[in-house]
């Protein structure tokens, strides 16, 4: 049986903001547990505005820029607004709206759908992106040089330790393969952590009695058809040149993430009438893990499931 906590929404804007200041901070401090604190900054935001409203969510992030600001300087406390602030509290937000199905039943509440949510997420991750791209000046040509530069430099060898530098002409297009993705690669990353870090938040927040909406199976999760439509259409612009190429590479990665968490979940929603559900989790992960074929597999069957409805079918199936 859980307790509802009770304090005042100012107390917990300010504690949750230094949180979230110091987990983003801890990257600077280089140790072991620096990564792994630095990718729970969001999640005292998430737990303020889940568990005491929005406007204690913003109360939070104001704590947390003056903190950044006065800390680590400007820079810095732009990347956590983008990064950090928007998705969180957007998601946050939104888990929280409903409306009444009859006015005189209360239970008849109907939840904004978790995947709206999840698409919200996704456009809100490639805005931030696209701010945080044109903010830092990225240009995929000048990054492949400079990374090619100073992989030459570095197998160029010594005057001790001479060591041949290999070909550019293999290694060349590698590099420049490598930060072409790179637009992609970050929005899928990222939401993943956002949305580690919301589910969290909200697991915390029950516990404490405090959370409105009902519990739900996040593996049920459904995104609409047009979802589907809108990854094919900017995995096709990815491979444009110039300026369109490189925004449908972002948009296309954030959907990309969010089609993989569909995939997911029709796979932990199949597995679960299976004796050896544990063992074919542990395979389909473990592949997941190590390889990226399996990961565009996955994602593939999220993209596919709108149309196959593997989940109602398994349910429609009754009890094994």
């Amino acid at each position: 049986m859980t307790r509802e906590l009770s304090a005042p929404p100012l107390l917990i804007g300010l504690g949750a903001g230094l949180a979230s200041a110091l987990l983003f901070a801890a990257l600077v401090g280089g140790t072991v547990l620096a990564l792994p604190l630095f990718l729970l900054a969001p999640l005292p935001l998430g737990i303020a505005a889940l568990g005491w409203g929005t406007r204690t969510g913003l109360l939070a992030t104001g704590v947390a820029v003056v903190a950044l600001w006065a800390g680590l300087g400007m820079p810095a406390t732009i990347s956590f607004l983008l990064a950090d602030a928007a998705p969180i509290l957007v998601g946050a937000h939104l888990l929280g709206l409903a409306r009444l199905g009859d006015p005189d039943d209360p239970a008849s509440r109907e939840w904004y759908p978790l995947g709206r949510v999840l698409l919200a997420l996704a456009g809100t991750v490639a805005v931030a992106t696209v701010i945080g791209g044109v903010a830092i000046g990225f240009d995929p040509q000048e990054t492949a040089a400079q990374v090619s530069a100073a992989f030459h430099h570095m197998t160029s060898g010594g005057p001790t330790a001479p060591v041949p530098a290999p070909d550019a002409v293999r290694v060349d297009p590698m590099v420049q393969a490598t930060v072409r993705l790179m637009p992609a690669f970050f929005p899928a990353s990222w939401l993943m952590v956002v949305i580690f870090d919301l589910w969290a938040a909200t697991k915390v927040v029950a516990r404490s009695g405090r959370l409105t909406r009902p519990a739900e199976d996040a593996a049920a999760v459904e995104l609409p058809v047009g979802a589907g439509l809108a990854l094919a259409a900017t995995l096709a612009a990815a491979f444009l040149d110039g300026t369109i190429g490189l925004l449908a590479s972002v948009v296309a990665g954030a959907l990309f993430a969010t089609h993989f968490l569909v995939g997911a979940g029709v796979i932990h929603t199949l597995a679960r009438r299976s004796e050896a559900r544990i063992i074919i989790l542990a395979v389909v992960w473990g592949l997941v893990l190590l390889f990226t074929l399996p990961v565009a597999a996955v994602a593939l069957v999220g993209l596919l499931e709108p149309h196959l409805g593997l989940r109602r079918r398994r349910s429609s199936a009754g009890p094994s």
